[in-house]
């Protein structure tokens, strides 16, 4: 199906979201979100390669570790570490990717057979740039964040994406400009059109939702893949209440940030709770202390710290002094 073309699949990762950093080591189930994403990446047809596309910054040296367990490989972009679309374009002339494959890394509920669909689709139709999902009764399928194109495409999207909001995001360029890109479409399995909802992990809210849906598969004695999550979600749906109010930062949006400064841990079960607000409203958090133990029970709940008070660089500051 696929003739004298290279498919290269490229899982987009940081550790270092503000939201929730780290978060592609966090644990899912049985193991962390990102062995998840390798896991069904791996189950996609006709590929010749499958690459993490991270930066070159200290703290993403754990996902090289990663690679070299799952036996993949890993591109580390040495520019801008918000230029998205320059991190994956350099990556796809790299690999020489014919068909590059955007796979998101904070979406770890990915459906292969979909992917292959698409695939054979831009395979067989050698002038689309973009195969993606059409849309029944104005409703379009639940999917993780999965891209199938044409390295044209990248090219060209790396050369006409020329502001910062168009860069760091996946390829937008490609869906707003629609004289310059063909974009084409497949259906898919009828039951991912009765659910509506979000299926990524950018918050702690998203990943409790991904946890409870997975403990609830395995006592039922079902894999943890989409279709066995939109069936539970169908038949239990009071589990979307997890992470329903979780805000999906827009294109257009410039998030917030926000620091907590702590300095004896009296409020630090208050700010904790107030965090987790805050980022599914969309703003990005960080803490503050030099207390040691304090610093390992703000690890411990899964939220960024950093080294000194810069209020320069925040919206917003809370210090347990002046709240």
């Amino acid at each position: 199906m696929v003739r004298n073309e290279r498919v290269v699949a490229f899982i987009v990762a940081r550790l270092s979201s503000s939201r929730l950093p780290r978060k592609h080591l966090k644990t899912i189930g049985d193991r962390r979100m990102i062995d998840w994403t390798i896991h069904f990446t791996k189950q996609f047809k006709y590929l010749d390669d499958i690459v993490i596309a991270t930066t070159d910054e200290d703290e993403n040296k754990d996902l090289v570790d990663v690679a070299k367990e799952h036996n993949i490989k890993v591109f580390l972009y040495d520019g801008d570490i918000n230029d998205v679309v320059g991190r994956l374009f350099k990556a796809a002339i790299e690999f020489n990717a014919d068909i590059p494959i955007l796979v998101s890394g904070d979406c770890p509920l990915i459906w292969p057979d979909a992917a292959n669909k698409r695939i054979e689709k831009i395979a067989d139709n050698p002038e689309i740039d973009y195969v993606g999902f059409c849309p029944k009764n104005g409703v379009y399928p639940i999917h993780s964040s999965v891209g199938v194109y044409r390295k044209k495409a990248w090219v060209l999207a790396d050369k006409v994406s020329n502001k910062p909001n168009l860069r760091e995001h996946h390829f937008p360029i490609v869906g707003l400009r629609k004289d310059l890109f063909k974009v084409d479409c497949i259906l898919c399995d009828e039951i991912f059109y009765k659910i509506n909802h979000r299926i990524s992990v950018d918050t702690l809210a998203d990943l409790e939702f991904m946890n409870a849906v997975f403990d609830e598969l395995k006592k039922q004695g079902k894999d943890f893949d989409l279709k066995n999550v939109v069936k539970l979600l169908i038949e239990k749906p009071e589990l979307m209440e997890i992470n329903k109010d979780v805000h999906q930062i827009r294109i257009d949006e410039k998030p917030k940030k926000a620091l907590f400064v702590v300095e004896n841990g009296e409020s630090l079960n208050l700010f904790f709770d107030m965090a987790y607000d805050l980022t599914k409203k969309g703003v990005g958090v960080r803490f503050f202390t030099d207390n040691n133990k304090l610093k390992r029970k703000i690890e411990s709940k899964g939220f960024g710290q950093v080294n000194k008070v810069d209020r320069s660089g925040f919206d917003i500051v809370i210090t347990e002094r002046e709240r």
